[in-house]
């Protein structure tokens, strides 16, 4: 198996508000994209759709946390919660409080194949063209070793995917790693002279240079100019 790369934050008022300080940045560990292992039936009878939290990246304690307080809810024991949850690979969570999700490589390469399927199938997708693709993908990417192509810019991402937030993330990405990468002193930092240098990196397009009072004549601007 695969290790899975999709982590997702909680809309406010969801009931992992008294745990969610033992997640970094309130970002929860998902085995899945989007909402596919289960549909489950609630009290009313209504269909609801299930996200799985992946038990093999979580901690411990983020484990134990999580264990107890769904047994707190569902007044039963944490150890069968905890068994519950070791048969399905995770545990459950419902959709609707689902509020953002940031993935990697295989989210995805998931999320494009999720796009595929609802192109491709017949309109409306029948409960057997789900349940093909639910097979296909618990086979290949939760069973199976998939590995999802590497994704280094944001061309290498499905346009049907691509938001400004994304662009913006690979583009701070390539200046962190061009920053890194230059041995730079923390003088090159604060003078701008690092963040020139991956800006043309990054954008070989343009010719990015530090500007300083020597570059500018005295007939360009008076010195009342320059602090008005």
């Amino acid at each position: 198996m695969t290790k899975h790369d999709t982590w997702v934050k909680l809309k406010p008022g969801n009931p992992y508000e008294p745990i969610i300080d033992l997640f970094p940045f309130g970002m929860i560990p998902m085995r899945d994209p989007f909402p596919l292992e289960k549909i489950a039936a609630d009290a009313d009878d209504q269909q609801i759709a299930l996200w799985i939290i992946d038990l093999e990246r979580l901690k411990s304690y983020q484990a134990v946390a999580i264990a107890q307080f769904i047994a707190l809810l569902r007044n039963a024991d944490p150890l069968e919660v905890t068994q519950e949850a070791m048969a399905k690979g995770g545990f459950a969570m419902r959709h609707d409080w689902i509020d953002s999700m940031q993935c990697g490589p295989e989210g995805i390469q998931r999320q494009k194949e999720l796009a595929d399927f609802f192109e491709t199938a017949p309109q409306p997708p029948s409960a057997r063209a789900y349940q093909e693709f639910y097979n296909s993908q618990h086979e290949r990417w939760i069973e199976g070793d998939e590995v999802p192509p590497p994704i280094n810019t944001i061309e290498d991402v499905d346009p049907r995917l691509r938001t400004p937030e994304l662009e913006q993330h690979f583009k701070m990405s390539q200046v962190e790693s061009a920053i890194g990468q230059g041995n730079y002193s923390v003088l090159d930092v604060l003078t701008g002279r690092a963040f020139t240098d991956a800006l043309n990196i990054i954008d070989p397009e343009n010719s990015y240079s530090l500007v300083g009072y020597d570059d500018f004549d005295d007939d360009e601007f008076d010195d009342d100019e320059i602090y008005k």
